[in-house]
């Protein structure tokens, strides 16, 4: 065989390679999730009292990451992923939806370009009078500020961690769990789908990490969102319906990619049928932007 024989066969494994690793944002054609928004909308108007009024957010930090480990195939370019942090506005009360993560658990600074300490303290404030607390998943940048709390017993009436979330602290590093913290806690369980509040239902989600849920929120106007945790990351992978690429994944974050590109074939076909139910992807600016332009969020926290 000659040289440049070999040489050909080297580029072509090669490229496979990269394609397998880097481009490739297939989702499985066979794998299948339920969602189903009829039942989800009937538990949203299942439990007395009034639903919220408003959906307001913190932005507590901002990390940057190359597009192309957000959408599979999307580049090399800066995409910048903003940390949220939810408050559910009642007429008499608050819930809140992931709780962000304190300055010191921020990583380096090649890859954190933004934290806002008086953000995070604004929510250490928002869950210390929340009625109801919701995780989407147990990474820390989303269940951080709970662990974190110095008050945390206090939280713990009404927060609603899943079984699979308290299972896996190693999920959550560096962020640790407090030993003991736990020891008379009864998480939430629950078979696919429940309600947490008046207009608040979670929806079991594993695939990013064990204990991944989505939250639906149903506002007092009728109006629809859907808290996607981090399904996925920005919108673009729905609406192109791509996953993160394999490196990803695999190596960082240890992903189960036929159920989260189940999950997303079914938020696609959501999107679909039914356009009103506006999706909250777990990092996206812009996805952000225009729902706050739209009249469907609020930034920054309302006092309770």
């Amino acid at each position: 065989m000659g040289r440049l024989v070999r040489w050909l066969i080297v580029l072509v494994v090669l490229g496979g390679a990269y394609w397998w690793c880097f481009e490739d944002g297939r989702l499985p054609e066979d794998a299948t999730f339920p969602l189903d928004i009829a039942e989800i909308r009937k538990l949203a108007d299942a439990l007395p009292g009034d639903k919220p009024t408003r959906v307001r957010y913190e932005n507590v930090a901002q990390f940057r990451f190359f597009a192309g480990m957000i959408v599979a195939g999307d580049g090399w370019s800066e995409s910048s992923i903003p940390i949220y942090a939810y408050q559910v506005v009642y007429p008499d009360h608050t819930a809140m939806i992931d709780s962000a993560f304190d300055r010191k658990s921020a990583p380096p600074d090649f890859i954190t370009k933004m934290y806002d300490g008086a953000a995070y303290e604004r929510v250490e404030q928002a869950l210390t009078k929340a009625s109801t607390i919701v995780i989407t998943h147990e990474h820390m940048d989303h269940i951080g500020g709970v662990m974190q709390h110095p008050e945390l017993a206090k939280l713990l009436p009404a927060l609603k961690l899943t079984q699979a979330q308290l299972d896996h602290p190693e999920r959550a590093k560096p962020v640790e769990y407090p030993k003991d913290a736990f020891a008379n806690y009864k998480p939430l369980t629950y078979d696919r789908v429940a309600a947490v509040a008046p207009g608040m239902v979670v929806v079991d989600a594993p695939g990013h990490t064990p204990g991944s849920q989505m939250v639906y929120v149903k506002l007092a106007d009728g109006r629809e969102l859907l808290f996607l945790g981090d399904v996925v990351w920005h919108l673009r992978n729905v609406e192109v319906q791509k996953e993160r690429p394999r490196w990803v994944t695999a190596l960082l974050i240890q992903e189960d990619r036929d159920r989260v590109g189940a999950e997303i074939k079914a938020l696609h076909a959501l999107t679909v049928a039914e356009p009103n139910v506006r999706l909250v992807p777990g990092h996206d600016g812009d996805a952000i932007a225009a729902l706050t332009g739209a009249g469907y969020l609020e930034k920054g926290f309302v006092a309770r």
